[in-house]
């Protein structure tokens, strides 16, 4: 049984690597978030410079859950572009035209998403998942607006929540998967946070909970430590992860792990 290696990039960015295929999610590796949004009321800085470059990465695919800059970035994909890459670029359907629209002329091929149509690249099985961010969004075609991933290659399954909150009949579909990694974001949401435009996601506890439901053997935190004002501590993934039993291990910039 192959290897599977999973090195963490910063908010929701990671590399799996399993071997005969290496793919990335959310990419964001600049700091277009704080140039771009940064206010007196929501000064968004990065806590840490990204890691690399995406080319660097050498990726066969790049996985998008949704369009908010710290998900799906110009300032990451475009030079990944122009300096040669040709992963192929994954995101859901209805943000497919202004991606195209946004990427250079000879960008590589961008495959429409849509829940519970799976998709192949290369030995890997790519399964994408509604996703509620906080609320299930649709356009007027059923289309999600945001998703999540169900990864398999062989009999390994790793989920990638992307920016997600829990919803009737996620677990049970998780379960169902056999999903036994689990990459969710550990962040919350509260009112302050919402006043100022800044949309939610799973808490610790909930994160936690999701993974001990599923007796999962590793639940890897995202989206906690990039952004103060929209993160949280380490102390407290890990209390929370102690609480209800769950298995978790934090990452930090360009740590990697072996499944």
């Amino acid at each position: 049984m192959a290897t599977l290696t999973i090195t963490y990039l910063g908010q929701c960015g990671f590399l799996l690597d399993f071997g005969a295929v290496r793919i990335v999610t959310d990419p964001y590796l600049s700091d277009s978030v704080d140039r771009l949004y940064a206010t007196p009321e929501t000064p968004w800085r990065r806590a840490y410079p990204a890691p690399r470059a995406l080319f660097d990465l050498m990726p066969d695919a790049v996985l998008i859950s949704h369009d908010h800059g710290d998900h799906l970035d110009p300032d990451t994909l475009i030079p990944y572009v122009r300096a040669g890459g040709r992963a192929v670029i994954a995101a859901p359907a209805p943000v497919c035209a202004a991606l195209g629209e946004m990427l250079p002329p000879d960008a590589p091929p961008i495959a429409p998403a849509r829940a519970e149509r799976p998709f192949d690249i290369g030995p890997a099985r790519i399964t994408p998942v509604a996703c509620a961010h906080t609320q299930l969004h649709t356009d007027d075609m059923g289309r999600f607006y945001e998703l999540s991933y169900i990864i398999r290659v062989g009999d390994r399954a790793v989920f990638f929540g992307g920016d997600m909150s829990l919803y009737d009949g996620l677990t049970e579909r998780l379960r169902a998967e056999g999903c036994r990694v689990l990459l969710l974001p550990a962040n919350g949401r509260d009112e302050a946070r919402t006043a100022a435009g800044i949309v939610g996601n799973t808490d610790c506890a909930e994160a936690a909970e999701l993974a001990a439901a599923l007796d999962a053997p590793l639940y890897i935190p995202m989206h906690h430590d990039l952004y103060a004002i929209n993160g949280c501590a380490d102390e407290d993934i890990l209390a929370a992860a102690a609480r209800a039993g769950a298995r978790v291990k934090i990452l930090k910039p360009m740590e990697a792990i072996e499944v």
